[in-house]
């Protein structure tokens, strides 16, 4: 499955851009890695989001988290949001809205059918 996985997360002058490092890092296995003045922004394949789908799965939280990226579907690309607090700790959390107090790692995953990589990370379930 061709794509590529973008992950940004804005880095608060009260926050330590290595930390931001690790939270990404927890959820997201990534190949490049870019840090801006204010961010931090990785990015790489499908496989980059193996972790993301392994918890999805383990956690039972694939029905939620398949109907967020369902929602962010625009054309060729899925957009959705991941608390940076959460995955600090190593918890995946899924945000609707921007409801985090120290923002969001921001994903967005381009691909020429969306929603099968959508099925591969967050199967349908029957």
């Amino acid at each position: 499955m061709n794509c590529e996985i973008f992950a940004k997360a804005n880095v608060n002058p009260t926050e330590d851009v290595d930390k931001i490092i690790k939270a990404i890092s927890n959820v997201i296995e990534y190949e490049e890695l870019e840090i801006g003045e204010d961010y931090v922004c990785v990015s790489g394949n499908i496989e980059t989001v193996r972790n993301l789908r392994d918890e999805l799965r383990e956690r039972k939280i694939r029905g939620a988290a398949r109907k967020i990226m369902l929602k962010g579907i625009s054309t060729n690309k899925i957009y959705f949001n991941l608390s940076k607090q959460a995955a600090l700790v190593g918890t995946l959390n899924l945000v609707d809205d921007s409801l985090c107090p120290l923002g969001e790692i921001e994903v967005k995953i381009k691909s020429d059918d969306p929603k099968k990589v959508i099925d591969w990370i967050a199967p349908e379930i029957k």
